[in-house]
């Protein structure tokens, strides 16, 4: 049997074949030049993507090379360009855009009327300006994210919560995962538990821009910490009681044991440790690697005895490099020049802003050139405990 014979379509098809147009090159020339983001045979479309990444959004080839995996096949710039243009619209920088690309993608595909542009025009609604909107997008993609459809109903919740949209800002800046929680759920039965317990409105609002991360425990880990606080003999009365709740919650039995007996090693008493921790509740976030330094000087370089120590917490507080120990050898090398200083404690020397610890102590010594550069070469930023 012949081959025709075999195959009786194959006729057919050969005549079919005579009808399809070749590509000439002009045409080929046409129709890459009107579709920049085609695949060519010698440029695969990963490559036209990772050097667009390059290119318009500033990333380095090699996160270039892994985000254009993510983006799959794009016909045309328009799309990506488009929404560098929104973000550029709202005043959002070039390494600003980079940052939020880079963390985001597939955000070069999405529809911008469609999906971004109302999410930051709902933004604005809510009053906040552009430079707003540039630093809670930074800060937290979510709340623009199309996968977020309550995320404005949240921010509404905080910025009531707040008082104010630059504290609303400042929140999700320090805490990324703040809009995660559930208001209904997490943050305001917690806020119904510590209004209970006889906190005002002003002291929440407060607490939640300080330490916000007691508003969104678990309703009985809340209470469980409440009740440790008011063990330790602190009151709900007490101006100091939401205070040591916000530190306490944070800080296990087992550290707190561990503070309680390094100082112990010094001759404290149990009694001594929990008005100390009354009086300054951080005292336990600090490390005993830093608590040791400062006691290691307080005790044998500035000659503080430990039952000195014990009822001024807030000097173990401060900074042993930028406070403790430039202010400590200027005032004991004034007294080593027979400068007559009437007895001042360290403690209150200690506690002086910088201002005046410097008119007192530095513009009225200017013939001791030497303890000037010796307090200026210390560490910057002296005015941080």
């Amino acid at each position: 049997m012949t081959l025709m014979n075999r195959s009786p379509y194959l006729s057919l098809l050969s005549k079919a074949l005579a009808f399809v147009p070749c590509c000439r090159p002009a045409d080929a020339a046409l129709f890459l030049a009107t579709h920049s983001y085609s695949a060519a045979s010698d440029a695969p479309q990963s490559s036209l993507m990772t050097e667009y990444l390059v290119s318009s959004c500033g990333f380095d080839p090699d996160r270039a090379a892994k985000a254009s995996k993510l983006l799959g096949r794009i016909e045309s710039r328009h799309q990506p360009d488009s929404v560098l243009g929104l973000f550029k619209s709202y005043g959002f920088d070039n390494t600003q855009v980079k940052k939020v690309i880079s963390e985001n993608p597939r955000w070069l595909l999405l529809d911008v009327e469609k999906t971004l542009a109302p999410k930051l025009r709902a933004l604005q609604d809510l009053g906040f300006s552009c430079s707003d909107i540039t630093h809670l997008v930074r800060s937290n993609n979510a709340v623009i994210s199309h996968r977020s459809q309550n995320i404005l109903s949240k921010i509404q919740s905080w910025q009531r919560l707040l008082g104010s949209n630059d504290s609303m800002v400042k929140l999700c800046k320090r805490n990324r995962w703040i809009l995660g929680f559930s208001i209904e759920k997490r943050i305001q039965p917690n806020i119904e538990i510590l209004r209970d317990c006889g906190i005002t409105d002003q002291k929440l609002s407060m607490i939640l821009r300080l330490r916000p991360l007691l508003i969104t425990l678990k309703a009985e880990a809340l209470k469980a910490s409440i009740s440790r606080v008011e063990g330790l003999g602190v009151a709900r009365t007490s101006g100091m009681f939401l205070y040591t709740l916000s530190v306490l919650h944070s800080v296990s039995e087992k550290r707190y044991k561990a503070h309680l007996e390094f100082f112990k090693g010094f001759g404290w008493s149990e009694d001594d440790f929990l008005a100390a921790f009354k009086q300054c509740p951080t005292l336990v976030e600090v490390s005993l690697k830093s608590l040791q330094r400062k006691m290691e000087f307080l005790v044998n370089e500035a000659g503080c005895a430990p039952s000195y120590l014990a009822p001024r917490p807030l000097i173990l507080l401060m900074s042993l490099e930028k406070r403790l120990m430039p202010r400590h050898r200027i005032v004991t090398g004034l007294k080593s020049r027979g400068v007559c200083i009437s007895n001042l404690s360290i403690s209150s020397y200690m506690n002086y802003p910088e201002k005046k610890f410097v008119e007192k102590f530095i513009n009225c010594y200017k013939e001791y050139p030497e303890l000037i550069e010796l307090y200026n070469v210390a560490p910057k930023n002296r005015t941080a405990l």
